[in-house]
């Protein structure tokens, strides 16, 4: 079967502080965004205009990994490399 989970083009970990920051395409960015608590520690970015999802924060991202593997099955968040 066809692997179908989207890979992202940016991705940043703060390895410190356990924070991943993904933005799903290579345009946006946080400035032209608002992040909303949809899940403890998991933000989704929006686009102040489209309302799309534009991207993820995620604190404590080590331990909520097999959280947001299943609340989001459709990005592939174990590909990144820590």
């Amino acid at each position: 079967m066809k692997d179908e989970r989207t890979i992202y083009p940016i991705s940043k970990y703060d390895k410190q502080h356990d924070v991943l920051h993904v933005y799903l395409n290579e345009h946006c960015n946080e400035y032209d965004a608002s992040a909303e608590e949809e899940y403890p520690n998991i933000y989704v970015m929006k686009d102040d205009v489209t309302d799309e999802t534009v991207g993820f924060k995620i604190l404590d991202f080590t331990k909520n990994l097999d959280k947001i593997t299943t609340i989001y099955p459709q990005y592939n968040f174990q590909s990144i490399a820590l």
